[in-house]
């Protein structure tokens, strides 16, 4: 070492080495210290040593000075290696101390010419290493120095072998009787309030969270949950805080970087093995107090490439692809976080078993909660198993034996990852989950969400529906309410949504199911302070009165908050726990806790439970029905005196209303718990102090809780069950009265009006809900009775049986029982020839179904289907007959039908059914059918059905009974195509015949579903519809091939396209099977390109009648294999690419430099040259100061000869302007209305773009930085004569191409200048004229406004008007004080009719007051009106996300309701606003989502800002008749028997006077008639004809070629049938007509082959000027055009002898690809029709499906070559004029541009 360039010192000695303990490891004694590491399939390991300067001892070594030096070991593999794991021991020389010496691994390292690894070598860093080189507590996120690039240590042994534990033992408390404290390490003692002592070596460190273990033993802690403890780079966090600058670090620590090493920033000592010495002693403190400690573990992703960059190496550099899931050789991300670690490879298992049982044995650490721990069920396919290996393995590992296991039971991929309740345990049931059902449910029902009561009582009581099945106990639910990730407890209810702009990014969760109580975050409001307390208490209460193992967050105790964060992973001193606030709330929330935790333990025998809750330990008093959140419910624990009985009654008012609490009479109640009151009265001190309730019933405040506390003795128990019973009872006896009474009064009304019928009804009604009553009470009575029975008895009511009321039998008449039926016997099985061959043998759960197939004795052959296990209801065989592979289902001809065994088969379209015979001896039910030898079968498909709704089929697919088929050429043809593709391949590399061989020899000896023919070829085989397919994929420098091969017999598709990591296609085509030289087998061959070749090719097959067929839920997947010349072209592609963008950046990057060196300087001198601009601008001059601190603009307006010309002088940073800069403006026309208009042509300087009806764009002159733009105004004269530009002002900013960017002022809103002089300013006159004049000047003078704009200003206009209608004696007419001033008796019902009259309290003050409250209402409902009516903007220069608006909608909608509650005078103007709010939703962020998920797949970056698109919808213009010919359906014998009989009359039942609903239920029969018509021979011999008739004209057969009888006669069924629809009806019913006046036929043409579709009306329709020609353009097929897809198409006008003008561009991102194809269309009499329009309400069909592809705009020739562009445009205005003259009037017409740009006029029809 040191000077001996890596040779071994004499007296160092290499040993064998042992494979175990993992790492590296010191003997206890010193003298030898070993290292393994796991490294598979590695011929050459280096083990590298690295001693620091000045190391102790360094001198004992042979050879080695105090400089230090390195030294690297070369093991042997045979006698290094055992197995996987490769191993070597050093003895050391006499006092020499390895600590602190340095090692790495070295792997396969090429070697210099020492024969040493090279200097660049990998070093690879020991995952199983004890300690490392980082950094200590002092250098926490510092940076600028060295990057993170840690070494593993040799530790200090003496902190391994000789921590003194002082007989310390741990707790091994129960999981039921743990009280859980979420905390984290540094964040829990950082703040410097902590006063600790030495604060500023202990502060955040292991030794400063023992200081304040006090704290946890007031509050009755007794297990600590510790956030990640092991190394992680906090310094990974690349941004900074927005809001302050400040550096933000990864605090919360999910990163980690060796999982076996103690956070060495949490020690509060630099030297090694401190952070281990550390960490032991907390857990040794926390021990000796009887406080667990579980840690967080993060085994599901590592710090390896997490943030994409990193400078160390170690999983991934051993061996990814088993330590990681791969896909495709890339990183799987079920994690959220960049990888996912391959928990269940077996390597990687035994390494996390290693872990954990290192921390369990070696530091003593009780426990685990295993973060997204779904991540770890997941195999190596990435798919969830619930039989893990890992899981497993640490169930059998004994040093794991007293750890507990806490899941967070769901990861980043759902719903498969989502496994709470249902969480794997590899054995006996042990694992306990993290409940975030419970969460969501208590937070929903506590903030006042309706219809969660039912679910809320589930929670509370363990959560058995989650945990019972699988034998597990309520303290396997780990109850929360918050934790780290997510609001704090504070935060919870005083947000509405996160505030995470501090973080940098849009990260966290949006739906949090918080309530800001009235305001959004801090107030002074103490009312609102006060509800936040009460709500605080209550989660509270919620959470620790639960059954299960509650856990806390750490600050929730006295109130911690993050400021409205919601995602606090980057933030340091925002999450620490502040001391001085805890100080302050002792007396108060601290208190509350404290007493609550030390409640629920003494009443352990409720909470701590081993079993489910039952009626034995809860009696429910609660309505279920009624909506409203008010729950009480009495808990019973019958040891908690002794022998004698507590009970505890608990009720939550969660809502806006007083509740009563009706209590138990005759037993005495105390208070313990009022929420509502203050401290200390909001909890006692202690049972001697609670508070006795006088009265029989207990008045419940808004968002409050109670618990009430009794006590008796085993005798008294008996009268309190019974009082029980009588009090529900007594509910449900005047719930019912009340519907009785009621319904009588009905009764007797309609008695009076002399309809008996209508009485009977009434009285009937009457006796059925009396009879209700009655069996209610009764039941009541048998259940209190069976539960006092066991209390006299000593038995438990679990055993005891209850005996349902029945009521005495009723004897038949003698009528009824001669009518009874006799059962008939059962007709004779049909013979069989012999025995049979089972066919189908599955078992459906507890079911089973099985399928023989049995030889008849005639050459035919009788199904057998036998099922059991599905009981003795009706059981149906529902089934369909497969005539040849591929085929659908078909009925079954009638003589099997007849001949079916038990019954015959009914038959219906398509399918047959046939119902089972009962039972048999052996408990089968059967079904036999005899198929002759005439029929043709190939297979009989079928499921099995239980009337009403069961269904039973294996899987996604039916059942398949499949007939014994002759041998098939399908296994030449697959011969054929294999060596075919393996011959191509093989030409390339010389190797034909050998590979050919071998590929055969192969194919003969294996029958997998994959076979593997080399390196760059593979196969796979699919069993589809009965038949065989099989694929051949060949792959090299050129491209890939796919051959398909198949025995399926009928026409067949292939619709492919490669797929990408997500199973998401790149693109999609379309090819059909073609007929090979084997009789009976089809095949297709698809070349792809280089570019286009991914790991998986996709693909759909299509049968006949569009139907699609899968791979079960799934596409079809062909694996291709990898060629590593395809994958070399590929990257030197890529570098070439990465090369040339890399100078260009630089190039901009120094010139940008050069230009910023003096930024401050100019931009000094270009404000200093400012008076002389403004001299010139006589008319206007302004400056403006830009966003980003980019620069200044200046724009000057001045006289200029006749006109006016206005000047735009700016100067820009270089870094912010880029080479080039664009005005982005508009024409504002009057002051009042910011609506952006486009200037009018003669205002347009040389260069400018009209992209819209609101804005153009005009490039700037750019001299040495100064951008410059005169822009010429014509003049206007006003009434007085005096001349001003014709133009009264603009909007404009500054658009940077290439930087990506939209400059605006520095208040972030447009830049606006005005040409004259504003008018006299004049407002409302009225009352409220504040408020009147905000709504005018933010409907008409704000630059941006949308409905989440205005929504927001409404609500905040009602709660100004709310707050001050909550003054004085108006305060006296709001609901709740009315409520408890004049009803207290009636608290709990509420009821407004015993109310006193208002005006009693209202005087003549009061009454003005009201009027002034209208006259704001109406100008707030007008003005809502007006929105929704869209008299005002939606969305102006603004984009909304659609959650946004979705938030303010429900803000606002809530608020109104508030108010209709508490102001009764205004709740008619509450309604009318309400009604015009619209219904909110996060529909709009879906789409929004699905589109990020589509730039991400095609790596499309994500621009800065929102988007929020409106959809429109233009109505389809309908066919003409002469476009190519009518073609009129013949129908045939058959259909004209069978199915057009059915259809008459069915169709015979609509009538003039018919409802739309009965009309919609005869349509929908209507429609299964005209789909059950079979295709009659003559009308497919008359399309025939007719195409061959029409392409021999044109000197081809392309029509012919196109038509397929299957597809053609589907389409024809669904153009009819959508003549039998709802709106044709509708819309004939509204114009007066008959339906029967409405005729179709159904019209075919052949689908032209668009490349573009455009509509062009030759009458401009906005501006009616018949000069001008405007027309929309969209890529591909029309449809995208004309039907609902969103964006918009390109659109322009053109005038006759001028250049077309551009007015939008196109941002519709679908294109519809265009098919070979006939489309069947309907043409209807509908546009003859007087009053009826028709167009739009028939369907077009395509006899093949569109195939929507992703519009690539930057490769789109319209978009990006302007001549192309304009050239285009200009033949299309052309076209249109031609169209107009022929036809004589202005037209609409629909057309397409063919590839060879050819312009086609579809149709065309008079202009609406």
């Amino acid at each position: 070492m040191g000077q001996s360039g890596g040779k071994m010192p004499g007296n160092l000695q290499l040993a064998k080495g042992e494979p175990r303990p993992k790492g590296c490891c010191e003997s206890p004694k010193g003298g030898e210290v070993n290292f393994t590491i796991d490294a598979p399939g590695r011929g050459s390991v280096w083990l590298y040593l690295l001693l620091p300067e000045g190391h102790e001892g360094a001198s004992t070594l042979e050879g080695v000075d105090s400089s230090g030096g390195e030294l690297y070991v070369q093991l042997d593999p045979s006698t290094n290696k055992t197995g996987d794991t490769w191993h070597v021991k050093l003895t050391l020389p006499g006092g020499f101390d390895p600590k602190g010496a340095k090692y790495m691994w070295i792997l396969d390292p090429k070697l210099d010419q020492h024969g040493l690894p090279e200097a660049n070598a990998v070093r690879i860093l020991d995952p199983c290493a004890k300690c490392l080189d980082s950094r200590y507590a002092k250098d926490w996120n510092k940076r600028g120095g060295p990057k993170f690039s840690p070494m593993a240590v040799v530790p200090d042994r003496r902190a391994i072998y000789e921590f003194d534990w002082q007989g310390v033992k741990p707790p091994n408390l129960h999981l039921k009787d743990l009280v859980i404290y979420e905390a984290h390490v540094r964040g829990f003692t950082r703040n410097p309030d902590s006063k600790l002592q030495d604060w500023d070596a202990t502060a955040g460190t292991f030794l400063g969270f023992i200081q304040k273990i006090p704290h946890l033993l007031k509050l009755g802690i007794n297990a600590v949950e510790l956030l990640p403890v092991y190394e992680f780079d906090e310094t990974a966090c690349p941004r900074k805080n927005p809001e302050n600058g400040e550096q933000l670090c990864n605090f919360w620590g999910y990163s980690t970087v060796n999982f076996f090493v103690p956070m060495q920033r949490f020690s509060s000592r630099d030297r090694i093995g401190a952070a281990i010495v550390g960490f032991k002693t907390l857990v040794r403190e926390l021990h000796r107090q009887g406080i667990e400690v579980i840690l967080d573990v993060v085994f599901n992703h590592t710090a390896e490439g997490a943030w994409g960059e990193h400078f160390w190496h170690s999983w991934a550099a051993i061996a990814k692809n088993r330590y990681y899931i791969l896909s495709n050789g890339q990183d799987t991300n079920y994690t959220g976080c960049g990888n996912t670690v391959n928990a269940n490879d077996p390597m990687c298992s035994d390494w996390i078993v290693e872990c954990l049982s290192y921390w369990v044995d070696e530091m003593h650490v009780d426990g685990f909660r295993f973060d997204l721990a779904s991540a770890l069920t997941r195999g190596n396919d990435g798919k969830v198993s619930m039989d893990p290996l890992l899981i497993k393995k640490m169930a059998n590992e004994p040093k794991l034996k007293r750890a507990k296991f806490i899941a967070e039971a769901w990861d980043c991929s759902w719903p498969d990852g989502y496994l709470v309740g249902k969480f794997p345990s590899g054995g006996p049931p042990r694992w306990a989950e993290w409940n975030g059902i419970f969460r969501d449910t208590i937070r929903c029902f506590i903030k006042g969400d309706e219809g969660k009561k039912g679910d809320f009582a589930t929670r509370i009581c363990g959560s058995s529906d989650l945990f019972k099945h699988n034998g597990r106990k309520p303290f396997h639910s780990i109850n929360f309410i918050t934790a780290h990730d997510g609001f704090t407890l504070k935060d919870l209810v005083s947000y509405n949504g996160k505030h995470n702009t501090c973080n940098g990014e849009n990260s966290g969760d949006d739906h949090n199911n918080s309530w800001n109580c009235g305001h959004e975050g801090d107030t002074g409001d103490g009312g609102v302070n006060h509800l936040r307390s009460r709500q605080i208490r209550n989660f509270m209460v919620a959470l620790f009165m639960s059954a299960g193992t509650p856990m806390i967050l750490y600050g929730d105790e006295y109130g911690r908050s993050q400021r409205g964060c919601n995602n606090g992973w980057c933030q340091d001193a925002r999450c620490w726990f502040s001391w001085s606030d805890s100080e302050k709330q002792e007396n108060n929330l601290m208190r509350f806790v404290r007493l609550l935790i030390s409640l629920r333990k003494q009443y352990a025998g409720i909470f701590n439970r081993e079993e489910f809750m039952s009626n034995k330990d809860i009696w429910w008093r609660v309505h279920w029905d009624d909506p409203y959140n008010y729950i009480c419910y009495v808990l019973h624990d019958h040891h908690a005196t002794g022998q004698g009985y507590a009970g505890l009654m608990v009720a939550f008012n969660a809502g806006h209303e007083v509740r009563c609490c009706d209590l138990p009479q005759d037993k005495p109640w105390y208070r313990i718990i009022d929420t509502n009151l203050p401290a200390p009265k909001d909890i006692c001190e202690n049972e001697a102090s609670s508070v006795k309730i006088t009265s029989q019933s207990y008045v419940m405040q808004p968002y409050s809780c109670i618990v009430l506390k009794t006590y008796s003795d085993k005798k008294s128990i008996k009268e309190y069950a019974r009082t029980d019973a009588e009090y529900g009872a007594h509910q449900d006896i005047n719930r019912h009265m009340k519907e009785v009474i009621k319904r009588r009064m009905s009764m007797e009304f309609t008695s009076s009006t002399g309809t008996p019928h209508i009485q009977d009804i009434g009285k009937r009604q009457s006796n059925e809900a009396m009879e209700r009553m009655q069996s209610m009470v009764r039941m009541r009575s048998l259940m209190s009775g069976a539960f006092m029975d066991a209390i006299e008895e000593g038995e438990s009511l679990e055993t005891k049986k209850e005996e349902a009321f029945q009521p005495p039998p009723r004897k038949p008449s003698r009528e009824q029982v001669q009518k009874k039926p006799s059962k008939l016997p059962l007709p004779a099985k049909p013979a069989t020839g012999g025995e049979g061959a089972k066919v189908i043998d599955t078992d459906l759960g507890d079911k089973r179904v099985e399928a023989i197939l049995y030889p008849d004795g005639a050459e035919g052959r009788v199904l057998e289907v036998r099922a059991k296990g599905f009981g003795g209801g009706e059981l149906i065989f529902h089934w369909g007959l497969i005539e040849s592979f591929g085929a659908g289902w078909s009925n079954a001809p009638e003589q099997v039908c007849n001949a079916s065994w038990p019954d015959k088969t009914k038959t219906f379209p398509g399918a047959n059914q046939t119902v089972f015979s009962d039972a048999e001896d052996d408990g089968f039910r059967r079904v036999m059918i005899p198929f002759p030898r005439n029929v043709k079968v190939k297979a009989v498909n079928f499921v099995l059905h239980q009337p009403p709704k069961g269904w039973h089929k294996p899987g996604h697919q039916d059942f398949t009974a499949e007939w014994p088929q002759a041998e098939s050429l399908f296994s030449a043809a697959a011969d054929r195509a294999t060596e075919a593709e393996s011959g191509k391949w093989c030409q390339l590399v010389a190797a034909l015949h050998s590979l050919i061989s071998r590929c055969c020899r192969c194919f003969q000896r294996r029958s997998p579903e994959e076979v593997y023919f080399d390196q760059s070829v593979r196969t796979t085989r699919w069993k589809v519809r009965g038949g065989n397919l099989m694929g051949v994929g060949a792959v090299w420098a050129e491209g890939a091939l796919v051959h398909f091969v198949t025995d399926l017999d009928t026409e067949l598709m292939l619709h492919y396209g490669p797929g990408d990591a997500y199973n998401k296609w790149v693109f999609a085509r379309s090819e059909n099977f073609r007929s090979a030289p084997e009789d009976g087998v089809k095949e297709i061959v698809v070349k792809l390109k280089p570019e286009e070749v991914t790991k998986k090719f996709m693909f759909v097959l299509k049968f006949p009648g569009n139907t699609w067929v899968k791979d079960g839920a799934d596409d079809f997947k062909l694996w291709l294999p990898e060629d590593e010349s395809l994958v070399q072209a590929r990257l030197s592609k890529e570098a070439e690419k990465e090369a040339k963008a890399q100078a260009k950046k630089e190039e901009v990057k120094q010139k940008a430099q050069k230009m910023a060196s003096n930024f401050d300087q100019q931009l000094q001198q270009f404000r200093q040259s400012r008076p002389e601009r403004k001299q010139s601008g006589k008319i206007h001059f302004q400056s403006i100061t830009l966003s980003e601190q980019a620069g200044d603009v200046d724009v000057a307006c001045r006289r200029a000869g006749d006109g006016f010309v206005v000047q735009i002088t700016g100067f820009l940073h270089p870094d912010k302007a880029g080479s080039s800069a664009l005005l982005h403006w508009g024409v504002l026309n009057d002051f009042r209305d910011r609506h952006w208009h486009c200037p009018p042509e003669e205002c347009l300087p040389d260069g400018s773009k009209i992209m819209d009806a609101k804005a153009c764009q005009t490039p700037f002159e750019l001299d040495d930085g100064i951008l410059r733009l005169d822009i010429s105004l014509p003049t206007s004269t006003m009434s007085d004569g005096a001349c001003v530009p014709a133009i009264p002002g603009m909007a404009f900013v500054i658009r940077v191409p290439e930087k990506d960017k939209w400059l605006k002022c520095e208040d972030g809103k447009d830049c606006v200048a005005f040409f004259r002089d504003p008018p006299a300013k004049q407002g409302w006159k009225g009352g409220w004229q504040e408020q009147v004049n905000f709504i005018i000047e933010s409907e008409t003078k704000w630059g941006h406004m949308t409905l989440m704009h205005r929504y927001n200003n409404c609500r905040d206009m009602i709660q100004t008007w709310s707050s001050r209608s909550n003054t004085g004696e108006a305060a006296m007419r709001r609901m709740p004080s009315w409520s408890a001033t004049f009803n207290k008796d009636a608290l709990r019902r509420a009821s407004w009719s015993r109310l006193p009259s208002a005006s009693l309290l209202i005087d003549p003050e009061e009454e003005k007051s009201e009027e002034q409250d209208d006259e704001l209402w109406s100008w707030i409902f007008v003005w809502q009106r007006f929105s929704f009516m869209r008299l005002l903007d939606w969305q102006r220069n603004y984009n909304t996300k659609p959650r946004e608006l979705a938030g303010a909608t429900d803000s606002l909608a809530n608020k109104i309701c508030s108010v209709w509650k508490e102001y009764p005078n205004i709740r008619l103007w509450a309604r009318w606003t309400l009604a015009t709010i619209g219904r909110g939703g996060n529909q709009g962020q879906a789409i929004r989502d699905e589109i990020l998920h589509i730039m991400h797949r095609n790596k499309i970056p994500e621009t800065k800002g929102h988007f929020y698109e409106e959809w429109h919808q233009k109505l389809h213009n309908n066919t003409t008749p002469d476009d190519v010919g009518i073609c009129k359906a013949l129908t045939s014998r058959e259909n004209a028997k069978e199915w057009l009989s059915k259809l008459e009359a069915c169709l015979a039942q609509l009538q003039p006077t018919s409802s739309n609903e009965d009309a919609k239920t005869i349509f929908q029969e209507a429609q299964v008639y005209v789909n059950a018509l079979q295709m009659p021979s003559e009308l497919d011999q008359a399309l025939r004809s007719a195409m061959e008739e029409v392409g021999s004209k044109e000197g081809e057969k392309r029509l012919l070629n196109l038509y397929h009888r299957g597809d053609a006669w589907d389409a024809t069924k669904q153009v009819w049938a959508s003549l039998f629809g709802l709106r044709p009806w509708v819309s004939l019913a509204k114009a007066g007509r008959s339906f029967y006046d409405l005729n179709m036929a159904v019209l075919v043409q052949e689908l032209l082959p668009a490349k573009y579709a455009f509509v062009l009306h030759t009458k401009n329709p906005f501006t009616n000027d018949p000069n001008e020609v405007y027309g929309e353009v969209v890529p591909g097929r029309g449809e995208t055009l004309v039907g609902n897809y969103p964006g918009r198409a390109l659109s322009f006008r053109a005038r006759k002898g001028e250049t077309p003008v551009v007015t939008s561009f196109l941002s519709k991102s679908t294109l519809l690809r265009t098919q070979e194809c006939l489309i069947f269309r309907s043409d209807s009499n509908g546009e003859d029709l007087e009053g009826f329009a028709g167009a739009g309400l028939f369907e077009s069909i395509c006899a093949t499906s569109d195939i929507p592809c992703m519009v690539r705009f930057h490769r789109l020739r319209l978009l990006t070559d302007h001549s192309f562009r304009q050239t285009l445009l200009s033949k299309l205005a052309e076209a249109g004029r031609a169209v107009e003259k022929a036809f004589g009037s202005p037209q609409d017409i629909e057309g397409c541009v063919d590839p060879q740009d050819r312009i086609f006029i579809v149709q065309s029809r008079p202009q609406v």
